[in-house]
């Protein structure tokens, strides 16, 4: 099966790509820009790269026509809450947009096996309880969350107008080793990071009374895989974990896993501007089509830490805000 990924380059792509090329699929994997090649998460000589920018409706229509896939998975997005508060206009321009300008160009040359939308928990908001069902109505709190929310509505119209098969697969966290701008990663890149110094120090960090339904890239690419072979264009399916992890508990974790003494400090510059407390997944409808995750969180913490132990490049400058 020829498989298009746009967003390849991406912490999921990547992951998704690598999954795909392993199991004997031909891939063609978009990024925006050469440097997002370097990446250190899995790379596979398997997949061929192509540049793409959703926001350059020609460029998109000539990946499509060049490519002629069987199956889309489409993953390319400014995906990050923060920069989509300080440019929502870009936001919208790679976001939705360019899944319009995807959809049209798959519209002249459908794919076989469909199309599957990676979708987000952010176009949800704060839901009124928990866990959260794909039932929840949308009340994104972010603009990154409003962008989601919409390319969920186009793909339900393009589908129900156009025969497209699009099934949409709605992330809530997720992480593991290599990815950069989450909470997980951040704490271990900086505890790496201090080890390598050798000496006591501090580890800053933002709100930590939050939770959050995380999982492991490597069941999140298992249950993506399911869903495009399983989901259905009537229905969205929640992708999660089923249950949430408090953000102190993940910080408590890594320093009891360091090398040298850390004293945790909360610096109020690190939170963000709107946040929920909880958001806990209902994945019923994730297990009916036969997913369990099967990574625990103590495993994914050692590996994100390890990761950062091997890589031989100084902590980020600063940490991400957190959630």
């Amino acid at each position: 099966m020829k498989i298009l990924i746009t967003g390849a380059s991406g912490f999921i792509g990547r992951y998704l790509s690598f999954y795909a090329a392993e199991r004997g699929h031909e891939v063609v994997g978009t990024y925006l820009s050469k440097a997002d090649l370097d990446s250190r998460t899995p790379k596979h000589a398997g997949i061929r790269w192509v540049g793409l920018d959703m926001r350059r409706d020609a460029e998109v229509r000539a990946v499509v026509k060049e490519t002629r896939p069987d199956a889309v998975f489409h993953l390319a997005a400014q995906a990050y809450a923060q920069k989509a508060w300080q440019d929502p206009l870009d936001t919208f321009d790679t976001n939705v947009s360019g899944t319009i300008r995807l959809y049209e160009a798959l519209r002249e040359a459908p794919p076989s096996r469909g199309v599957l939308l990676t979708a987000s928990a952010s176009a949800y908001g704060a839901p009124p309880s928990l866990p959260v069902s794909e039932e929840a109505p949308f009340r994104p709190t972010n603009p990154y969350g409003v962008s989601k929310a919409c390319q969920e509505l186009l793909s339900t119209q393009y589908a129900a107008n156009f025969g497209l098969r699009i099934v949409r697969a709605r992330l809530f966290g997720t992480t593991g080793p290599g990815k950069t701008g989450d909470a997980l990663n951040d704490f271990a890149r900086q505890v790496a990071a201090l080890e390598r110094a050798g000496t006591a120090a501090e580890l800053r960090v933002g709100s930590l009374d939050k939770r959050r339904d995380i999982s492991d890239i490597r069941d999140s690419v298992h249950a993506l895989w399911t869903v495009f072979e399983r989901g259905s264009p009537d229905e969205a399916v929640n992708v999660g974990a089923g249950q949430s992890y408090s953000i102190q508990g993940i910080v408590d974790e890594l320093v009891r896993l360091a090398q040298v003494t850390i004293r945790v400090v909360s610096d109020p510059g690190l939170r963000r501007p709107t946040d929920e407390p909880d958001n806990r997944a209902d994945i019923s409808r994730l297990k009916a089509m036969g997913y369990a995750p099967r990574i625990p969180m103590s495993q994914t913490i050692l590996d994100a830490l390890d990761y950062w132990r091997r890589e031989d490049v100084p902590g980020p400058s600063g940490p991400a805000p957190h959630a």
